[in-house]
């Protein structure tokens, strides 16, 4: 008897799980089709939007047309509407602009000239005063007084170099 009972719980069991597993494959394609209706209720919405505009957009050209030539009538101009715009602010006065360089001049300092900056004058050229003659006068780097080339010497000439080059020819 145990045997029929677990069999049959099992086989219950199995269909309870199938149908929930039916229940909720039908709840996912019933959302899908739902969210794609939807898509499409979108769509329409959003082109009937964008004709409203392109045709209120149209309107308002031609008014503004028949307005130019004076050709509107007073029930078009009643219904157009223009969007005065508030009149700018006056531009600053020299003063005004002078007050305000002032004040950026004094909290960023003067920016003065960029070009040429450290060019030598007329004064930096005479002024020798940072000159030390131990820091720039060093003696030229040669051949002579050069401690690396102190054993060396100058290099012999082309006929000198061809001259050694047969004499070792010779000794060997």
């Amino acid at each position: 008897k145990s045997s029929k009972k677990q069999w049959y719980q099992r086989r219950v069991r199995g269909v309870k799980e199938k149908l929930i597993s039916k229940q909720l494959t039908m709840e996912r394609t019933a959302k899908v089709t739902k969210s794609r209706k939807m898509k499409k209720l979108g769509k329409k919405v959003q082109q009937e939007v964008l004709k409203q505009r392109q045709q209120e957009k149209k309107q308002v050209m031609e008014t503004v047309k028949k307005m130019r030539k004076g050709k509107a009538d007073k029930e078009d101009i009643d219904n157009f509407e223009i969007n005065e715009e508030e009149p700018k602010e006056r531009p600053l006065s020299i003063k005004e602009m002078n007050r305000k360089r002032k004040a950026k001049e004094a909290k960023y300092g003067f920016g003065g000239k960029k070009k040429r900056a450290k060019t030598n004058t007329a004064e930096s050229y005479k002024d020798v005063s940072s000159f030390s003659s131990r820091i720039h006068s060093k003696p030229k780097r040669s051949a002579k007084n050069d401690k690396r080339m102190a054993g060396k010497g100058q290099r012999p000439g082309k006929n000198r170099r061809a001259q050694m080059k047969s004499n070792k020819s010779k000794k060997k």
